[in-house]
């Protein structure tokens, strides 16, 4: 048995403890981590006690089937034709009760798509037990994220020494780029945030200025899975304010890195960073969220930023976590921070990037 049907058979236990008939999945990452294949437009159903069915248009029937351990492939030439399959091969199935993998960017009219189609049937969110697999790392995939924190150290770097007054973010954003394919990174995600303060700052064409605060952040992919560096520049004149910001979080996250190890609560580590940015009189620029996961996304669960209860989850060994996710953010200082990422390891963690 390869690793990827492996997968499924742990994800088809975790089915029959929760009386889940079967499972749609329709986002990137699970289909790949299921099926070992990246695949735009996926579709896979996993039903609790037989085997998976790719769901894939037809002309790309014969390369997915030289890719995947999955054997039985229904292709579609139509959206109506791939519904209509999907329907059929569920009512054959018997299934009373659905899951479908809401992943956190799952298309919201696929999924109302779905619960049409089987209004009949009890639907369930199948993501929380799909992310009880994805959550811990095997050494495969680790090796990928290393290959991709490698990637990522080397395009921030990049980025960082190309910054000077007059050239603009998406110059910036372009020299990171370039270094990331050239090392082999599959996608590259990027902020460059220069002057005011932007949370999700995609690159603009905006002109970086004397004084300005740069922040570069880079989440590179390699072999499908991600690694998250960021780091913070001023550009001459440097006032106070900057300075000790960029001090206090530097400082947190060394103190977290030191807390990081399985069994630990992520609010506790949020609570420490908290502590030395109240410490420099900080926290009016403080925004929640200072750690995140990173696997087949670059930001996956836990999630604390958006969703309240992962910031009670506890780190587990083999776990790759993200911190310094959230800047310290301010008109005064712009936007500030460092981000790296951790393997938490049974005895020590290890910085990857």
């Amino acid at each position: 048995m390869n690793k990827f049907e492996n997968r499924v058979r742990k994800l088809q236990s975790l089915m029959l403890e929760k009386n889940i008939d079967g499972v749609m999945i329709r986002s990137l990452p699970s289909f790949r981590y299921f099926t070992g294949v990246g695949w735009w437009q996926p579709s896979l159903y996993i039903p609790a006690s037989n085997d998976p069915i790719i769901f894939v248009f037809e002309d790309e029937i014969e390369e997915i089937k030289e890719k995947t351990w999955i054997k039985n492939i229904i292709g579609y030439r139509s959206v109506e034709e791939l519904m209509k399959n999907v329907v059929a091969v569920i009512k054959d199935s018997k299934a009373k009760t659905l899951g479908f993998d809401l992943d956190i960017d799952a298309s919201a009219t696929l999924y109302q798509m779905f619960l049409y189609m089987h209004s009949d049937k009890k639907i369930v969110d199948a993501h929380n037990l799909i992310m009880e697999l994805r959550i811990v790392k095997d050494s495969e995939e680790i090796q990928f994220i290393r290959k991709a924190s490698e990637i990522a150290s080397e395009a921030l770097k990049t980025a960082l020494n190309s910054v000077k007054p007059g050239i603009t973010e998406t110059e910036v954003a372009g020299e990171a780029i370039y270094k990331a394919r050239k090392m082999g990174a599959e996608s590259i995600h990027i902020y460059v945030n220069s002057g005011k303060p932007r949370i999700h700052a995609h690159p603009r064409n905006k002109k970086i200025s004397s004084g300005d605060t740069v922040m570069i952040d880079v989440m590179p992919s390699y072999e499908g899975y991600y690694s998250d560096k960021a780091d913070t520049i001023f550009v001459e004149p440097v006032d106070e304010k900057k300075k000790k910001a960029y001090k206090a979080f530097q400082e947190a996250i060394e103190k977290c890195f030191e807390m990081l190890k399985p069994g630990i609560c992520i609010k506790d580590v949020e609570d420490q960073a908290r502590k030395i940015y109240e410490k420099y009189d900080l926290m009016k620029y403080y925004v929640y969220g200072f750690g995140h996961g990173v696997g087949l996304r670059f930001e996956e669960d836990p999630i604390t930023t958006i969703i309240v209860a992962h910031r009670l989850m506890k780190l587990k060994e083999n776990m790759i976590l993200n911190l310094g996710h959230a800047p310290l953010s301010g008109l005064e200082i712009g936007a500030i921070k460092i981000e790296e990422t951790y393997l938490i390891g049974k005895e020590e963690t290890e910085k990857l990037t």
